[in-house]
């Protein structure tokens, strides 16, 4: 044996070697490119997590700024004790059951008329999207403009029919309903596109099926299109419920929370203790409980999606 086939003999084993280390690294490539990006969502989203949890542990105000007393759970009960916690959680219920029940029905019904249409369909989607790309603050001025009682153009239209002007956004009774319009307004093209494209993904042959039995439209729209849109219809309320939960900028602008507490939902009352009153540890551990109250009814939206599959 030559001094060269030895020398080859001993740089055998660092080649293997060097090749196994790469192809380990190419079957791993995907998973170590992701690292750079779970660290900053890590850093964005696990970091104002865990500094909430420690805000709603400490007694957090302008005068305790520096050296926040260590209060535990105090907070959480005072939250779960709060009449007014109760109230804002009352409203914002309605709200959502008002604005995403009606979204859901007026988009459905979009998306079943846009879907029968076969030529300018793209047109007809784009102009019925136009409200969901303008800015919550903006909508929320277009319409406080449009309700104001002297100068809006609701009731200018009430005038000329002969009937009297409306205070929408002063009243008791009125203010709520009107924000759950606003929010209609802006959010239906969002349950239309997505119920739109459900509709879209659809296979024909259940509805030639149901053609060929007789099938009247209402029986194949509940027999068939509805069972078939089934998965659809969850995801799209569940992220309509989770974004109507949290809506803040329309109110805020609409009514600011008024009159009285008439429009003090959730997110309003979070708003007023924590930038209002100060109390950034009560209204950390408001937010907890939203989240864990949220979370929950998104569970069981994911439950019921699941099970059926």
């Amino acid at each position: 044996m030559n001094l060269q086939t030895l020398e080859h003999a001993a740089h055998r084993p660092s080649t293997q070697k060097k090749k196994s280390i790469l192809v380990w690294l190419d079957d791993r490539l995907q998973f170590i490119l992701l690292i750079p990006s779970l660290l900053l969502m890590t850093l964005v989203f696990l970091y104002p997590v865990l500094y909430n949890v420690y805000l709603s542990v400490h007694d957090w105000t302008f005068l305790t700024l520096h050296d926040p007393p260590f209060v535990g759970l105090r907070h959480i009960m005072h939250v779960l004790g709060d009449a007014g916690f109760y109230h804002s959680m009352y409203l914002s219920a309605l709200f959502v059951a008002g604005g995403v029940g009606l979204q859901f029905v007026l988009g459905f019904a979009l998306a079943l008329a846009v879907n029968r249409i076969r030529r300018g369909h793209g047109s007809i989607t784009t102009l019925f999207v136009f409200p969901m790309m303008v800015t919550p603050v903006v909508v929320g001025l277009m319409w406080k403009f449009i309700f104001d009682y002297n100068f809006g153009i609701f009731n200018y239209f009430l005038t000329v029919l002969g009937l009297e002007k409306i205070a929408l956004l002063t009243s008791n009774a009125f203010a709520l309903p009107a924000t759950i319009l606003v929010d209609t307004w802006q959010w239906t093209p969002f349950m239309f596109i997505v119920l739109l494209a459900g509709l879209k993904s659809l296979p024909s042959e259940p509805f030639e099926a149901a053609e060929m039995d007789g099938a009247s439209k209402w029986q194949t729209l509940l027999h068939v299109t509805l069972p078939l849109m089934k998965s659809v219809i969850i995801v799209a309320l569940v992220m309509r419920i989770a974004g109507a939960v949290k809506v803040f900028d329309q109110i805020f602008v609409l009514t600011g929370g008024g009159p009285g507490t008439a429009t003090e939902t959730i997110s309003m009352i979070l708003h007023k203790k924590a930038f209002v009153e100060f109390d950034f540890g009560y209204a950390a551990a408001l937010a907890i409980v939203l989240t864990v109250v949220v979370g929950i009814l998104c569970w069981f939206a994911i439950r019921a999606l699941y099970s059926e599959k």
